[in-house]
């Protein structure tokens, strides 16, 4: 085996950085006892792997170490251990696959890798069984909350262009529109939570509403800070892109689908509507204005 094998050295540098990576969240305050325990066997675990891939790749060291623990502890607190513990394991499978092409290539250390196998293998298992985030088990309703407010508001923000003299009136009647929503969206999802037999319909109701309320402050923001009409939507467009990519990524991890198809998807989806609703908007308002 040459210590030059590009898979080889990879293997080594994702190990460690996985064995630093690991011990980083099991530091992290909002981890539970419990996954704490789960994080550390990890990150013992992966250093005994980097142990065995530097035999033979030698000395590895992971690039810009410091700044990807800052990155995934960033991530932890935005999306939750969840979505970075299955971000993560999307890698390890990579890995996993490796370790048996590897092993077929070099039958003297199968037994080794064998064990590094049941060892990644084991961790998804953990992972699995110690994660409980209530984020992720209402992503649904989340979801739902986030969409429906994205698609209605940026089309009230949209097909009032023009019809309003200062961004302060157009902020408060998106943002009226929006608290109105989100209390008939958390009706909505408290009804078909029990008609779906849920252990907590409340639950359901409550995170249907932080998400449209959350989304609908953010949205109406920009029209209580800019200066003009035009201003105003264009920063509401930024934010409500920024949320879809957020969305998106959660949605692509959660359900194991191309971010940037769905990235694409709810662009798509959020400017066509967008569209329409700005050329509705422009032909009714030539359509009344003769009235007047």
């Amino acid at each position: 085996m040459q210590a030059q094998n590009g898979l080889i050295l990879r293997m080594c540098i994702d190990e460690l950085e996985s064995h630093h990576i690991y011990r980083a969240l099991a530091k992290t305050p909002l981890v539970s006892k419990k996954m704490r325990g789960v994080l550390v066997r990890a990150s013992e675990d992966e250093y005994k792997h980097y142990i065995f891939w530097r035999r033979f790749a030698g000395e590895c060291r992971p690039r810009f170490l410091a700044l990807k623990l800052l990155v995934y502890t960033f991530l932890f607190y935005i999306y939750g251990l969840t979505i970075l513990i299955k971000f993560i394991e999307s890698k390890e499978s990579f890995a996993i696959d490796s370790y048996k092409k590897i092993a077929e290539a070099y039958p003297s250390i199968r037994n080794e890798l064998a064990k590094i196998i049941e060892d990644e293998e084991r961790h998804e298992t953990e992972f699995a069984n110690s994660i409980d985030e209530a984020r992720v088990r209402y992503i649904g309703f989340i979801t739902l909350g986030i969409s429906d407010a994205l698609i209605e508001l940026t089309g009230i923000y949209t097909g009032s262009l023009g019809a309003f003299e200062n961004t302060i009136s157009a902020g408060l009647t998106g943002l009226l529109a929006g608290v109105s929503a989100s209390i008939s969206m958390a009706v909505a999802a408290y009804s078909q939570a029990k008609q779906e037999g849920r252990d907590r319909p409340g639950l359901s109701a409550l995170y249907t509403f932080i998400a449209y309320i959350t989304a609908s402050i953010l949205l109406a923001l920009p029209y209580f800070l800019a200066p003009s009409i035009y201003t105003a939507f264009a920063a509401m467009m930024i934010v409500a892109m920024a949320i879809v990519a957020y969305m998106s990524f959660y949605v692509a991890v959660l359900q194991k689908t191309s971010y940037l198809r769905e990235l694409a998807l709810n662009t798509a989806l959020i400017f066509g509507i967008s569209i329409l609703l700005y050329i509705l908007g422009s032909v009714l308002a030539k359509t009344v204005s003769p009235l007047h």
